[in-house]
């Protein structure tokens, strides 16, 4: 069985891993953002072109 001893080394190392999980969860959230933010775009940019034309039709 593992003493006290042993175990303070992975005690330590766990404030590190907190700090590496949440800079991942950071990358992974702009990640998401800026994918989301693209797809918003292309739809408005869509529509956009769609009022555009009907517009033009209307004159």
């Amino acid at each position: 069985m593992m003493d006290a001893g042993a175990l303070f080394p992975l005690f330590a190392i766990i404030p590190f891993l907190f700090y590496i999980a949440v800079l991942v969860f950071g990358i992974w959230f702009a990640v998401s953002l800026i994918k989301t933010q693209k797809e918003n775009n292309q739809i408005l940019r869509e529509i956009s072109r769609s009022l555009e034309q009907s517009k033009k039709e209307e004159t």
